[in-house]
């Protein structure tokens, strides 16, 4: 039988292991890392007329009222990396945008998702809302997203660029976004089912992990 000095140095190296395991990260996450990201892209607005061909938006609602008011079009806006509308479609602006103010004539209120089509976030999407005026420049606000921009929030500032003329309106845009990107590994068939439990995913897939 083991003498109190013994018992004292077991006891002591029981502490230590215990204490290395408390500071061992768990492998599994209570919740992603949120990524952030800025995008600079230019929109194309080819307005509404009959004799404009190219035309990327239509009207809806023409109600007759003073200054527009209520005068709503579908629109269908596309955005390239440069001024030059012909280069490669990079995402779609789609959604309505209506004349909402009795005392402005350009005071339009915005929804639209922006779909992209191109490039590594091809298939994913943005909810965007916010108001087009006569001001130059403004703002738009992030308010969800799909596919690896899962829980998206953030800002799009737009400003008219130089190079608009008559039918094509172009809007450079600075996206900033904060947004929790899509992890596919954490749901497959070999994710340990505490991590599903948890609603987390595993510590490989770069998520923000605490200890449990």
């Amino acid at each position: 039988m083991a003498g109190p000095s013994g018992i004292l140095f077991l006891l002591v190296i029981a502490m230590l292991e215990f204490l290395a395991l408390s500071n061992t990260p768990h492998p599994y996450c209570d919740r992603p890392c949120q990524n952030e990201l800025s995008l600079h892209l230019y929109l194309h607005q080819f307005v509404a007329g009959p004799n404009l061909p190219n035309r990327n938006e239509e009207f809806v609602l023409t109600p007759g009222y003073p200054l527009g008011f209520g005068t709503t079009l579908i629109h269908d806006w596309t955005l390239t990396n440069t001024v030059n509308p012909s280069d490669t479609i990079i995402a779609r602006a789609q959604g309505t945008h209506i004349q909402a103010s009795r005392t402005n004539a350009n005071g339009w209120y915005i929804s639209q998702n922006i779909v992209f089509q191109s490039g590594r976030f091809a298939g994913s999407t943005l909810q965007v809302m916010g108001t087009l005026t006569e001001q130059s420049e403004g703002q738009w606000s992030v308010i969800g997203g799909t596919g690896e921009f899962a829980k998206a929030h953030g800002t799009i500032k737009y400003k008219m660029d130089p190079a608009s003329n008559i039918e094509d309106g172009i809007r450079e845009l600075d996206i900033h976004l904060i947004y929790t990107p899509n992890y596919p590994q954490a749901t497959q068939s070999g994710t340990p089912p505490l991590a599903k439990l948890l609603g987390g995913c595993h510590a490989v897939d770069n998520c923000c992990c605490k200890k449990y």
